[in-house]
């Protein structure tokens, strides 16, 4: 009796820190991916144009890869958990400013700069930062797993009452409801995150002080762990990109109706949550460079067969579920090896390069893929450019030295 209650308390605490990190990440992610719902009550509030918000908007996803690894410098500097406050703080400035925004500058201060950096420093890695050093290394990669899936939960139940909100309270009071949850948040990320060893934990903090930024980023980039992991990452984002952005039109042009498309993709967003649950499960009995390995490979199996099989509904739906299974199911890898090679204080810092790399690569991709179906008239080009990183990534997780399984 006395063990099983012992494990209760062991467990109970790690429950509470996961559904926490769930809800940061959700309510960022939800805001985060509806943008483009927003538009046209962005351009009938402000008075500017559409080609103006979608600039806003670019200089958005551009300072949300910028300030996810600065914000994971700060964190080094002050504390993971600082971040996400000052984060939570941020959108909800950026999200209530919006609707007084009734010039260019004004949208870019609010919807362009302060928003996506918000956005940035309750980013994956910051969040994952802030709750690892509570996690033993057996756990810690099934809870980067269910993190990660909570992103889609996110996306989903944001998407739809973002729609019904702007019908029926317009701008205004859509974006002063998405204020409510992260403002719910703060004196929960408060609370969470605060620590009983606080005396101990400053020791510690003032030990890494003594390591600068520079010296943490000279490790990294003189490490192949490290570098293998982050060429990879830009596969990810070119891939996940090429989906997000071209898929729906190649499926539409291959005479699918739009209905069924849009059905197809509520079908990848379940598919990316279940992917990123199974990944980090997988992590924490497999070899994680193993697991990572994979799952470029198979996207770039997936790839192929779509490419040289007939274009029906239901050859759509299998493509649209393997590419949803091997979507956000490689960050729980990503993290957990950056953890392993460089622990957790730092994992803020250089996963949040990673993921500038990322979004590096899904740059690359909605440009280059506009450019190759406009000249080629064909979505061919774009997938098998697809199909070499896939490889090429696939190849290098595999040369990732192993970790001893704890």
């Amino acid at each position: 009796m006395g063990v099983i209650l012992k494990q209760k308390k062991r467990i109970f605490p790690v429950v509470i820190i996961t559904i926490a990190a769930c809800g940061l990440f959700a309510v960022n992610s939800g805001i985060r991916s509806n943008y483009g719902i927003m538009i046209n009550a962005i351009i009938e509030n402000s008075g500017v144009s559409y080609s103006t918000v979608s600039f806003v908007l670019a200089i958005a996803q551009l300072m949300y890869g910028i300030m996810s690894p600065v914000f994971g410098i700060i964190s080094i500097k002050k504390s993971s958990a600082f971040v996400i406050r000052c984060g939570i703080i941020l959108i909800v400035i950026g999200l209530l400013g919006v609707p007084f925004a009734k010039s260019i500058w004004m949208l870019i201060l609010f919807l362009g700069i302060l928003l996506p950096s918000g956005s940035g420093a309750l980013s994956f890695g910051i969040i994952m930062g802030a709750i690892t050093p509570k996690l033993t290394d057996k756990i810690a990669p099934t809870v980067s797993g269910i993190v990660t899936a909570s992103s889609g939960i996110g996306s989903t139940i944001f998407s739809p009452l973002i729609q019904s909100l702007l019908i029926v309270s317009g701008l205004m009071g859509t974006m002063i409801f998405l204020s409510v949850p992260a403002l719910i948040l703060l004196p929960i990320s408060i609370w969470i995150f605060y620590d009983k060893n606080k005396p101990l934990r400053h020791q510690e903090k003032k030990l890494e002080e003594k390591v600068s930024v520079l010296v943490v980023f000279k490790e990294a980039f003189h490490s192949r762990t490290y570098l293998l992991v982050t060429i990879a990452f830009f596969t990810c984002g070119f891939n996940m990109t090429i989906i997000e952005t071209h898929l729906y039109s190649q499926i539409v042009s291959c005479g699918i109706s739009k209905s069924t498309a849009a059905y197809a993709f509520s079908i990848y967003g379940i598919a990316t949550m279940v992917g990123a649950l199974l990944s980090g499960v997988l992590c924490s009995k497999l070899q994680m460079k193993n697991v990572l390995s994979a799952l470029y490979g198979l996207r770039a199996i997936a790839v192929v067969l779509f490419l040289i099989a007939p274009k029906t509904i239901l050859t759509v739906c299998v493509f649209i579920i393997v590419m949803g299974m091997t979507g956000n199911s490689t960050v729980p890898p990503t993290a957990g090896i950056v953890n392993k090679e460089f622990g957790s204080v730092r994992l803020s810092t250089l996963l949040g390069f990673s993921f500038f790399v990322h979004q590096i690569g899904s740059f690359f991709s909605s440009w280059f893929g506009g450019i190759s179906i406009l000249a080629t008239k064909s979505y061919t080009l774009i997938w098998l450019v697809d199909v070499i990183f896939c490889t090429i990534a696939a190849i290098l997780s595999f040369m990732i030295k192993d970790f001893h399984k704890q």
